[in-house]
């Protein structure tokens, strides 16, 4: 008899929509994987089962008899946890104090006792003990990294009972060490008899931990099935509507002049050694490497974020002097940073506030801004890239991933960019909207933009660069063509790098 079973859920917002037919069925010990582009209505079926929103029509059985969930605190009493991307402790408080808060043990007489914190920290390290997570129960969890907070949201949910966990997309924003460190929780916790529903859009973690797979797609039920059954390009199809092979066609031109070349580029801090390297109008430069390879420090470097030590920017065969971001903008040069969250947007402001930020010249008016400017200019790029909001006015924190990643690109078209670095630009979101970033990445070079993208995905970079750059240890370890092998990446990658660390 499955832990949790789901039929025919359904659930409306107002006039739109978010669930039309939801179904999932997930046993004890078994890892059942979820997935589905942005919007397709994941968080809204797992928020039915966490107990955070009602469902209007279906059934919802748990153990053989069903439920109906209209608080957290209700699905927590039943055994129901989720543990989300976003880390939801207390920074200021100990590991232990987060395992345990709300239910802390209390001396003294009535509710006036007072919390023996020996003894949580004790507790708390019997059960990190037990399930050999690397935490110290008395540290901060604000010095923890994502994984550790992880660890420790799992802690608790394992502390109070739950026979279900919920991971909404647990490894989005760690390194592969750390994300190895959750894969083995959820083993563990798997062995243990638990069951897991696990949320992820990176199709390359399937296979390591998956049992069953349920795809859904606008709403609906598109898919579902034990894993071993069905192929990840089938997978993919039944998430987005199309073949894989679509997802990153694109148009290869021949490169034009060189808009950008860097020369014998040395940063001490960042360990950037002699990169030489040129970007062509209308070509895609891919850029691999390992984390800590220099990628994003190069960027940083090109976009005046680090200053460099020796060597020198040429933009349209001129000297550039870049010394800040400031002066990378007035070239004509843009970032997409890996972590548009913290430095590519501004999330609690609107969306036309966010488009126009980089050139609010262009929509100034005797010194005060025109705002009917500010929304017709947002609302005209919104069309432009498919952005899926309400309004300019929408606040840019309340997006997708995938929708945030087009404000940030729009940021810069309106800013009339003609080079552009995107670093990791498909990190975080779904394979529908990477399809998208990849249509708008082939769009800009059709139109002469120069443009480098640095990926930890190999096959993006096999299919959509045009040349591939390998860096290593600060240096650039060798170019390869396009179409080129994930092996022949990856031997550059981890292969002593050449002296002239050249890209040219």
């Amino acid at each position: 008899m499955p832990l949790l079973e789901l039929t025919n859920i359904q659930k409306r917002f107002g006039g739109v929509t978010a669930l039309r037919d939801g179904n999932l069925s997930v046993s004890a010990g078994e890892v059942h994987l979820l997935l589905g582009e942005n919007g397709a209505g994941k968080s809204t079926l797992m928020k039915n089962v966490a107990g955070i929103v009602e469902r209007d029509s279906g059934r919802m059985l748990w153990n053989g008899s069903e439920v109906f969930l209209r608080t957290p605190s209700q699905a927590a009493a039943m055994g129901i946890a989720m543990v989300n991307q976003e880390s939801l402790l207390a920074p200021h408080l100990s590991v232990a104090e987060n395992i345990f808060l709300g239910r802390e043990d209390r001396t003294g007489p009535g509710r006036f006792g007072w919390v023996d914190r020996r003894v949580i920290a004790s507790k708390a390290r019997d059960l990190i003990t037990q399930y050999g997570f690397p935490l110290d129960p008395e540290s901060p969890v604000s010095r923890l990294s994502p994984a550790g907070r992880q660890m420790v949201e799992i802690c608790r949910a394992i502390h109070h009972g739950s026979s279900l966990l919920i991971f909404d997309e647990p490894t989005s924003s760690l390194s592969d060490t750390e994300t190895e460190q959750v894969f083995r929780i959820v083993r563990d916790l798997k062995a243990r008899g638990m069951g897991i529903i696990y949320i992820t859009h990176r199709m390359n973690e399937l296979r390591a931990i998956g049992d069953a797979v349920t795809v859904l797609r606008d709403g609906e039920t598109a898919h579902t099935g034990r894993l071993a059954e069905i192929g990840t390009d089938r997978l993919i199809q039944h998430m987005v509507g199309r073949e894989v092979a679509q997802i990153y066609e694109r148009e290869h031109l021949e490169p034009g002049e060189v808009l950008l070349e860097v020369r014998d580029l040395c940063v001490q801090r960042s360990n950037l050694q002699g990169i030489s390297l040129t970007l062509r109008r209308g070509e895609i430069t891919g850029m691999a490497g390992l984390i800590g390879a220099g990628r994003t420090e190069l960027c940083r470097a090109i976009f005046g974020v680090d200053t460099p030590d020796s060597g020198e920017v040429m933009v349209q065969g001129k000297p550039a002097r870049i010394r800040s971001p400031r002066d990378a903008v007035s070239a004509g040069i843009a970032l997409v940073t890996e972590d548009r969250q913290i430095s590519g947007l501004a999330l609690r402001l609107p969306i036309g506030y966010n488009v126009t930020l980089a050139n609010v010249e262009r929509i100034s008016r005797m010194g005060f801004l025109d705002l009917k400017e500010e929304s017709r200019a947002s609302s005209e790029l919104g069309k432009r890239m498919s952005l899926k909001s309400s309004s300019p006015s929408q606040l840019a924190g309340t997006l997708s991933g995938g929708n945030q990643q087009k404000v940030v690109i729009a940021k810069w078209l309106f800013r009339q960019s003609s080079i552009f670095l995107f670093d990791e630009p498909t990190r975080g979101i779904d394979i529908g909207a990477k399809a998208e970033v990849f249509e708008l990445m082939g769009e800009l070079a059709r139109n002469g933009a120069a443009i480098l993208m640095v990926s930890s995905e190999l096959t993006e970079l096999q299919h959509v660069a045009d040349r591939v750059v390998v860096m290593r240890q600060g240096r650039i370890s060798g170019v390869l063509p396009r179409g080129c092998s994930q092996e022949q990446m990856m031997k550059l990658a981890v292969m002593e790098p050449t002296m002239t660390g050249s890209a040219a």
